[in-house]
């Protein structure tokens, strides 16, 4: 074998291991790439999740002062509608107190029903925020584990 061939066959094994290295580098650069778009898809996704628990609990704590703002009016009603019942028990005879009675009851019951109406949509948004809060912190959980798992398949002939 001459000096020439054996430069050549050398040349040759050299250069056809430095194509299957490169292949090997960008098909682990390519999983390592494939896996950051998956956890930045999953980032994006518990972003919204964020956003729309934040939102939640905004409109949980409006329902919140809404209930308590009917519940409020309601109670004042019932006390204005006690006070003319108890005119009432002393004149049986005043229309003016049995009417006012009576209105201010409806008024009461009205706010009532309100307030239960709110409070029921409080109590829902309660739990759908328990909810979102769960799937949050359950995603957090798989994106760190996806993160160590990323860092761990990062190429090692990069240095």
């Amino acid at each position: 074998m001459t000096q020439k061939t054996f430069i050549l066959l050398l040349l040759c094994f050299v250069t056809a291991k430095a194509h299957v290295l490169a292949q090997q580098i960008s098909n682990d650069s390519l999983q390592v790439l494939q896996a950051r778009q998956e956890a930045l898809q999953k980032a994006s996704e518990l972003n919204k999740l964020k956003i729309t628990l934040a939102r939640k609990q905004r409109d949980a704590q409006r329902m919140k002062e809404k209930t308590d703002h009917f519940n409020a009016k309601a109670n004042d009603f019932l006390s204005k509608a006690k006070k003319y019942s108890e005119e009432l028990k002393q004149h049986p005879a005043d229309r003016k107190a049995a009417k006012k009675s009576k209105k201010f009851s409806r008024r009461a019951n009205h706010y009532t029903r309100k307030a239960n109406r709110f409070s029921n949509k409080y109590n829902s948004l309660k739990n759908d925020i328990q909810s979102l809060e769960k799937q949050i912190q359950d995603m957090q959980q798989q994106i760190q584990q996806d993160n160590l798992r990323i860092h761990f398949q990062q190429p090692s002939s990069s240095s």
